[in-house]
C-alpha cells in the first residue's frame, strides 16, 4: 500500500448556525476567498408545524445557483421522535456530495465560493428553520 503523499488536513474549523424565519437567500457556509474549504457538517432543524422545502444553493462570488430543494418534515430535530435533516446524507444533494475513505460525507468549494439557503415558502407564522453548518479550510 503507498504512502499518502499528499494529505488533506482541515486547518480553522468554523461552524454557524443560520436562523430562517422567511425567503431570504442567507449564507449557511462562508467559504474562504483564497483557499479551498471543505464542509462537512449541513444539518437542518425547525420548529414549524408543516413540512418546508429549503433551498440550498452555491454561490461562486457572483451568483447562486440552486443545487437542491429537500423536503425538512415538521418540528425535524425539535423532539425525541425526529432528528435534525442531515444534507449531506440526503439523496437530493448525493450529486455534489463525496466521501472519503472513512464514510465520512463532505463538500468541496473552490476559492470564493459559500453555500447558502432560503425557505421555498414563508414558515407558518412566528416559526423558523436553522441551518447549522461546520467546516474548516484545507
Amino acid at each position: 500500500m503507498a504512502a499518502n503523499t499528499n494529505p488533506i488536513f482541515i486547518g480553522t474549523i468554523t461552524g454557524k448556525i443560520t436562523e430562517l424565519s422567511d425567503t431570504t437567500e442567507s449564507v449557511v457556509f462562508a467559504g474562504d476567498v483564497a483557499e479551498s474549504t471543505r464542509a462537512d457538517v449541513l444539518a437542518v432543524s425547525t420548529d414549524d408545524t408543516a413540512d418546508k422545502d429549503l433551498i440550498l444553493l452555491f454561490h461562486d462570488g457572483t451568483a447562486s445557483k440552486k443545487a437542491a430543494t429537500v423536503k425538512i418534515p415538521l418540528t425535524s430535530g425539535m423532539t425525541n421522535a425526529l432528528a435534525p435533516v442531515n444534507i449531506m446524507a440526503h439523496a437530493m444533494l448525493a450529486s455534489h456530495v463525496q466521501t472519503d475513505a472513512s464514510g465520512n460525507k463532505f463538500l468541496n468549494l473552490p476559492p470564493g465560493w459559500s453555500i447558502r439557503a432560503q425557505a421555498a415558502a414563508a414558515p407558518t407564522s412566528g416559526k423558523k428553520m436553522w441551518v447549522f453548518a461546520r467546516g474548516g479550510k484545507y
